[in-house]
């Protein structure tokens, strides 16, 4: 299919699963912590560029303490992971793909206490309470590095993310991060792409178009902190999107 501007298209949820098996072989095979969109780019000197600048750079925003407890969404194979379970308290990481799960489970290099989890679910699943989450206690960090909403259509995104809110604590610092259109919308719907070698499909969403998604958290409490290009050089050089950071947080006083 055709790239697509402007129009609210939806993304097939079975293509992209399809898709990220095919990554699970690949990130083994190219960099086990290649973020998904670099798998494609073969140049392994970005990958490890992407990791230690939100290392240096953009990790601190969630001022992660020893009584961080954590849900990260699309953790992967354990790229960021790997920099918060040492720190938190507790940890619980989440992917709709079993290989990868299955990957970062048997990772070594990745500290794992008691109360850090890995689980086999999608954001669905998770809002929803298909699956049991193996903490009883409020989440005050929320993470996604690297894009998870861009390959959720429309008219889930809000439900879910409502749904999350009630599994974060009075107090909790959101950090995502997800690439952005520059211009207009842009969907890819099993497009083709050369460099990944695979059919793909995201939705490209604009700031603006993020803002209001975000309404669901400012009407609990929460406050947007950060809203800038992730990177201070561009790392993925495309010319229609760009990676973007954003901060949300809530406190008592809100």
């Amino acid at each position: 299919m055709k790239r697509i501007y402007a129009e609210n298209v939806h993304i097939d949820y079975d293509s992209m699963m399809n898709f990220y098996k095919k990554r699970a072989a690949d990130k083994i095979s190219i960099d086990i912590d290649a973020p998904v969109v670099l798998c494609g780019d073969k140049d392994t000197s970005k990958i490890e560029a992407w990791t230690s600048f939100e290392v240096e750079h953009r990790l601190p925003l969630l001022n992660l303490d020893r009584n961080s407890v954590v849900l990260e969404v699309g953790c992967g194979t354990g790229r960021i992971s790997k920099y918060i379970t040492p720190v938190a308290d507790t940890y619980v990481g989440v992917d709709y793909v079993k290989e990868f799960i299955d990957i970062i489970q048997s990772r070594e290099d990745i500290q794992k206490k008691e109360s850090t989890r890995f689980l086999h679910s999608s954001i669905q699943g998770i809002a929803n309470e298909e699956v049991d989450i193996p903490t009883h206690k409020q989440f005050n960090r929320f993470v996604i590095s690297g894009g998870v909403l861009m390959y959720i259509n429309d008219e889930d995104v809000k439900p879910v993310l409502r749904k999350l809110i009630d599994k974060f604590d009075e107090e909790c610092i959101i950090y995502l991060s997800e690439p952005v259109a520059l211009a207009e919308r842009l969907t890819l719907n099993k497009f083709y792409s050369e460099n990944l070698e695979s059919e793909y499909s995201a939705i490209y969403r604009t700031e603006k178009e993020y803002h209001d998604i975000f309404k669901v958290f400012y009407s609990n409490g929460f406050t947007l902190k950060v809203s800038e290009e992730f990177f201070y050089e561009d790392i993925k050089a495309q010319k229609e999107t760009k990676q973007w950071i954003f901060v949300l947080q809530r406190t008592k006083d809100a």
